[in-house]
């Protein structure tokens, strides 16, 4: 199977699994039209509604939502405001507003400061749909980063192995062809052969030291991919 379709089999079982929804909205009945709409296209969830600031910011931390909706303005909040808190508390969560009245101005400058999207409450039949593709999203950038870490991982290890290799196998080996060379070889039995012999096993027991290190390491590369 293509890696592509291994992503899409992943991001659509994910996509099955209940989400958590916070709303923030003072109007019940707009907050009743959101909920309706989103399980008429089938997508399953729990949502909370919140009004104020700090029942919002209670929800980020006891809710823990997956995606946020929020109304533009509120008696004592807007979702501006909401939206640089989400940035600072939780970043990676999609925001989408959702208003009864934004002009295309203000919505096109929500979307260049990092709003993941905006709906129209007369228009909600679009909703389901940006937040399905904002959760998706949002799950293909969590799983890049996951490859992006273990890739960063790889090549760490692999850098490891490098100097392993280039440094410290060529010191004993090193180490090893000096000892050898000064065997009296005329005379096996001259005692100085002894401590030579005994100096190349220290370094022959130094290189197979660092080969397992190698192997390790090699080990570990092969069971990340």
């Amino acid at each position: 199977m293509p890696d592509g379709a291994k992503r899409n089999t992943k991001l659509k079982i994910r996509m099955s699994d209940k989400i958590n929804i916070l709303i923030i909205e003072d109007n019940q009945t707009d907050a009743d039209l959101v909920i309706y709409e989103l399980k008429k296209s089938g997508l399953g969830f729990i949502s909370e509604i919140v009004q104020t600031r700090e029942t919002y910011e209670g929800a980020l931390d006891s809710f823990k939502p997956d995606i946020i909706l929020s109304d533009y303005s509120l008696p004592s909040f807007d979702g501006v405001t909401a939206f640089h808190i989400k940035q600072r508390i939780c970043p990676d969560i999609p925001f989408i507003i959702v208003s009864g009245a934004i002009g295309e101005e203000d919505a096109v400058e929500l979307i260049k400061n990092g709003v993941t999207d905006y709906a129209l409450k007369d228009k909600l039949f679009a909703l389901s749909p940006k937040v399905t593709r904002a959760l998706k999203n949002t799950e293909e950038m969590k799983e890049k980063r996951i490859a992006d870490e273990r890739l960063r991982t790889q090549y760490e290890k692999l850098s490891e192995i490098a100097f392993l290799q280039s440094h410290l196998v060529r010191k004993p080996i090193a180490n090893i062809l000096g000892l050898i060379s000064l065997l009296n070889m005329d005379n096996p039995g001259d005692p100085v052969n002894s401590k030579i012999l005994s100096g190349v096993e220290i370094a022959a027991k130094e290189l197979d030291s660092v080969i397992h290190q190698i192997v390790k390491k090699t080990t570990e590369i092969r069971e990340m991919q």
